[in-house]
C-alpha cells in the first residue's frame, strides 16, 4: 500500500496519514440522531455528574451535554469548526459546560479516569482497537467508547469497495461484528454496533457532494472522497462497505463476563 505512516502519540503501532478522514465541514454529520443519542446514554448510564470527552466537534456532542447537563470536552483540530460549535454551544446555554482543545488528538494528554465516556460520532478519526488502547487509560471504571468507522457489510461484499477502502484506510475493512469485537483485546466489553443502510448512504452521499462542490480547493482529500462516492454508486445499491458505530464498556482485569447484558 502506498499510504504514508506517522504515529500517534501515546500509540505503540501506527495510524494511517489520512486519519481523520476529511469531509467538509457543511456536510451533516452521521449517527447524530436523537434515538442514538438517548441510546448510548442510557447504556452508560450517564448522569449531570458525567464528564464525557467528545473527539471531532459535533452538534450531538453539545445536544447530549445539554440533555444531561454534564460537562464536555471537546477536541477538535479545525478552528473554523470549532469558532463554529462553540457560538452554538454559548446560544444552548453551554459556555461553561465545554471546554474547547483546537489541537490534534496526537497533541493531547489526560490524567488516568479522567472520563465516563468518549465518543467520535460520525467522524473516523483512526482504527477502532488503536483508538481503544489509546482512549481506555482516560476512560473510568464501566466508561464507554463510541467510535465511528467503516465496515463490510453483506454475505458477498463488492470487492472493488473493498480493495478501495483497504487502499484508503492502510488496512483492509472487516464485517460489524468483527470490528466491534476488535476493541475487546483493549480491554473494552463490546456492546452495540450500528450500522447505516444503503439507502441512508446515498442520501448522505448526495450531501457530501453538494458540499464538496463549494470548496474552493480540491485537495487529494477531496479527490479521496470524491473517489468514495463514485466506488459507492458503482455497486448500484448494493454497496459492500457503510459506515458504522461501535459502543464498547472499559473492562477491568480479571473481570467477569456479564450475567446478561444489562447496561454493566
Amino acid at each position: 500500500m502506498t499510504a504514508a505512516w506517522r504515529v500517534c502519540k501515546g500509540l505503540r503501532e501506527p495510524m494511517v496519514d489520512p486519519f481523520p478522514l476529511y469531509l467538509p465541514s457543511e456536510a451533516r454529520r452521521l449517527f447524530q440522531s436523537e434515538s442514538l443519542l438517548r441510546r448510548f446514554a442510557q447504556a452508560a448510564h450517564f448522569t449531570g455528574g458525567s464528564r464525557l470527552l467528545e473527539v471531532h466537534a459535533s452538534l450531538g456532542g453539545l445536544a447530549l451535554a445539554r440533555a444531561l447537563n454534564c460537562t464536555l470536552t471537546v477536541i477538535e483540530p479545525d478552528a473554523k469548526v470549532a469558532d463554529t460549535l462553540k457560538e452554538r454551544a454559548r446560544l444552548a446555554g453551554l459556555g461553561d459546560k465545554v471546554t474547547w482543545l483546537v489541537q490534534p488528538l496526537s497533541t493531547v494528554s489526560f490524567p488516568g479516569k479522567s472520563f465516563d465516556g468518549i465518543f467520535s460520532l460520525g467522524r473516523i478519526a483512526g482504527p477502532p482497537e488503536l483508538l481503544a488502547r489509546l482512549f481506555r487509560p482516560w476512560l473510568d471504571e464501566k466508561g464507554r467508547l463510541a467510535l465511528t468507522y467503516v465496515m463490510a457489510v453483506g454475505r458477498t461484499p463488492s470487492p472493488t469497495a473493498l480493495e478501495s477502502w483497504a487502499e484508503r484506510l492502510g488496512r483492509p475493512i472487516v464485517s460489524p461484528r468483527e470490528t466491534l469485537l476488535s476493541v475487546e483485546p483493549e480491554g473494552f466489553e463490546p456492546e452495540i454496533v450500528e450500522t447505516l443502510g444503503d439507502p441512508e448512504m446515498d442520501e448522505f452521499y448526495r450531501e457530501v457532494e453538494a458540499a464538496l462542490v463549494k470548496q474552493p480547493v480540491e485537495t487529494d482529500a477531496i479527490k479521496a472522497v470524491k473517489s468514495e462516492i463514485v466506488v459507492h454508486r458503482a455497486q448500484q445499491g448494493k454497496a459492500g462497505a457503510t459506515y458504522g458505530v461501535i459502543v464498547a464498556r472499559r473492562k477491568e482485569p480479571g473481570e467477569k463476563p456479564p450475567l446478561s447484558r444489562d447496561g454493566g
